[in-house]
């Protein structure tokens, strides 16, 4: 019996120990541990919409048509029509039978096409009103908007910036009308690159992206002053990051799913360290090491601080 009392005395005191020792760790991190207590503090970029479901009607190629004049070589009249088989209706200039200059494109779904037409394209500058989608007004390559252009879409955000091959490609900037904006790189209508992007209660994310996601390396900044400076993967905080708080505080050291996950080093205001191994947020194990150095080799400081 009295052997027993003493086995359960010392399994507390070990159990108290383990108690004693998680309570110190929580002390010298305080609620540092995850920067982030809640996940929609760093809200993820919205998605810009694109007219992928309308790019064939973006080409203004129409090779059967039935004209209005007759197909004698070498015609020209002004201001007249062609009507092509699909049901558009095109009045300008015609050349050779063929839409040359400038005229008017109406389509049976409700596309108007109106500019410079050479051989049946739409070439040059021009505007078109899709619709369902968008007001896009700027030059154009064989039937498809390239070069520099606008769309206005119907909520009231406005892109202005690069086209190539019918869709956003290059440099533009994005604003939606809910206030937020992007500028920087775009790829086959998606944003890609880099560029920074704005919400309107004033956090930014200045850095690289892919397919319309925060992936690579990024600066994303708080209007409280606190930032990450770091990497990032499919919009979450992924790899080597930095972390800084606005009083001064600063966590060093890795995450995964846009947690602290690996190895970290924690510095307070007062300048003091402690490393630690995190796993999904939380702090694990925590150390005295002063030392240690976690930054990568070759990682440069707010690369792309704005």
């Amino acid at each position: 019996m009295g052997q027993e009392c003493q086995k359960c005395q010392m399994s507390q005191e070990v159990q108290q120990s383990e108690i004693n020792k998680k309570e110190e760790i929580s002390s010298d991190f305080d609620s540092d541990s995850d920067p982030e207590i809640e996940e929609q503090d760093e809200k993820q970029p919205q998605k810009p919409p694109s007219m992928d479901s309308k790019s064939n009607s973006s080409t203004f190629i129409k090779e059967q048509y039935i004209s209005t004049e007759s197909k004698q070589d070498q015609i020209q009249s002004f201001q007249n029509q062609i009507k092509f088989e699909d049901g558009g209706i095109y009045s300008g200039v015609i050349i050779n039978n063929m839409a040359n200059g400038y005229g008017k494109l109406e389509m049976p779904n409700g596309d108007i096409y109106e500019g410079n037409f050479i051989n049946n394209y739409l070439e040059g500058d021009g505007k078109c009103i899709y619709a369902k989608g968008p007001i896009y007004t700027g030059q154009f390559k064989q039937g498809k908007s390239n070069g520099i252009g606008k769309e206005v879409w119907p909520d009231g955000s406005v892109y202005e910036g690069d086209f190539r091959n019918g869709k956003k490609n290059g440099k533009g900037l994005y604003k939606w009308s809910q206030q937020s904006t992007y500028n920087g790189e775009w790829m086959d209508n998606m944003i890609n690159g880099v560029g920074k992007y704005e919400w309107p209660d004033g956090r930014s994310y200045y850095g690289q992206w892919l397919r319309n996601q925060m992936h690579g390396r990024g600066f994303y900044k708080w209007i409280d002053g606190k930032y990450y400076d770091g990497e990032y993967e499919n919009d979450k905080k992924s790899g080597f990051g930095i972390f800084n708080w606005p009083d001064g505080k600063q966590y060093q050291g890795y995450w995964l799913d846009g947690k602290q996950h690996g190895k970290g080093l924690m510095i307070n205001k007062e300048g003091k360290k402690k490393f630690g191994e995190w796993q999904n947020g939380k702090l694990i194990s925590c150390s005295d090491e002063s030392n240690l150095q976690l930054i990568p080799d070759g990682w440069y400081l707010n690369t792309f601080n704005q």
